[in-house]
């Protein structure tokens, strides 16, 4: 699927969700159906309630935190920036976002905000930019947007942090499929070396998930800008691979959570119905 990255970026973000998703779910219904099964009758019935749901509530505490955190993140950039001058307002314009500037000395360009997407964009990286070059990377900026790639990493952002497993790498693949994705919607209408030229001025950012950046590490800006400027692409038809994938993804959430859910919802007396207060 590295060839499709409009694919590969939800795909990732839904394998990197799935463990704190399948979490939160059997735990609310595993609530849900002790409660209703008579188990808090029970000793033992109220102990391993009590423990699913402290497990939970401390789950959901570390997300909400740290999501928090990242929030705050944003807010505090958006707090330091400023409008744009008239001609970076006409560019946006015509790439149908908002801009605001960041008096900042490192290259920085990102779309921010998940209510009112905005792209912050700092005054390093301006003076580096052409007109073009910024149209680019604001037509990148805007595919972000309406991809709503920052809905799908606050999702993912908030069911990865649940537990505490190995999903970096699958983050990171996410984080870099989006990036290509965006690419590929931007070039219909923008210039690809103007967009390379624009990942060039803002390459030495580092990757963030609070918001959608334009570029992120050097590794990763070199496939896109090798991807950009490739010449004779083959095209390739992805939607036989695109069903594949899919149906595989959605057999192994249904082996894996399909027990658990019917033995919980066809439970209709407590496993500890034997033991008594």
């Amino acid at each position: 699927m590295s060839e499709d990255a409009a694919w590969q970026a939800p795909l990732a973000a839904i394998a990197a969700a799935t463990p704190g998703a399948t979490f939160l779910v059997l735990a609310i219904v595993g609530l849900l159906g002790a409660s209703s099964a008579g188990c808090l009758n029970y000793v033992w019935g109220r102990i391993l309630f009590g423990a699913v749901l402290l497990l939970l509530l401390l789950s959901l505490l570390r997300a909400v935190r740290r999501i928090s955190g990242h929030a705050a993140e944003v807010r505090r950039l958006i707090e330091r920036s400023h409008d744009a001058n008239p001609s970076v307002d006409a560019v946006a314009a015509r790439c149908r976002v908002r801009v605001r500037v960041l008096d900042y000395s490192g290259p920085f360009c990102a779309l921010v905000g998940f209510w009112r997407p905005m792209v912050l964009i700092s005054t390093s990286t301006l003076a580096r930019l052409k007109d073009p070059e910024l149209e680019a990377a604001l037509r990148h900026e805007r595919a972000h947007a309406v991809r709503c790639d920052l809905a799908l990493a606050a999702a993912l952002g908030f069911f990865a942090k649940l537990l505490p497993l190995p999903v970096t790498d699958l983050v990171e693949a996410y984080a870099s499929a989006r990036e290509m994705a965006a690419d590929k919607r931007a070039v219909q209408e923008c210039a690809p070396e103007a967009l390379a030229h624009a990942i060039l001025a803002a390459g030495t950012q580092g990757p963030t998930m609070t918001a959608a950046a334009l570029a992120g590490d050097m590794r990763l800006v070199r496939r896109r800008i090798i991807t950009l400027l490739r010449e004779n692409d083959r095209p390739v038809n992805p939607y036989g691979r695109r069903i594949a994938t899919t149906a595989l993804l959605a057999a192994v959430l249904l082996a894996s959570t399909m027990p658990a859910l019917l033995g919980i919802l066809n439970c209709h007396a407590c496993i500890m119905s034997g033991i008594h207060v």
